[in-house]
């Protein structure tokens, strides 16, 4: 299965490549957890705006939201 990658500049203006982990619907709202290759264990989260039909990313900054998002794509992975 191929990876799903995207690509951000840095504030130097380096170009940064981050895996689609997953994309999560929570009610009206949708995430994508993003991660980097060399740096395991840890994920991103942001959220998907459409505007003028183009998704971007905004990055969750709210600690709260941040962990409704992880709540919910571990539930992905809780045994029923």
């Amino acid at each position: 299965m191929s990876k799903e990658i995207v690509a951000f500049s840095d504030e130097d203006g380096n170009k940064v490549e981050f895996e689609i982990v997953e994309k999560i619907n929570i009610e009206e709202e949708k995430y994508v957890l993003l991660a980097r290759e060399e740096e395991e264990g840890d994920a991103y989260v942001y959220k998907i705006v459409e505007e003028d039909g183009v998704e971007q990313y905004i990055a969750v900054n709210d600690d709260d939201e941040f962990e409704k998002v992880l709540e919910e794509y571990n539930s992905y992975f809780d045994e029923e």
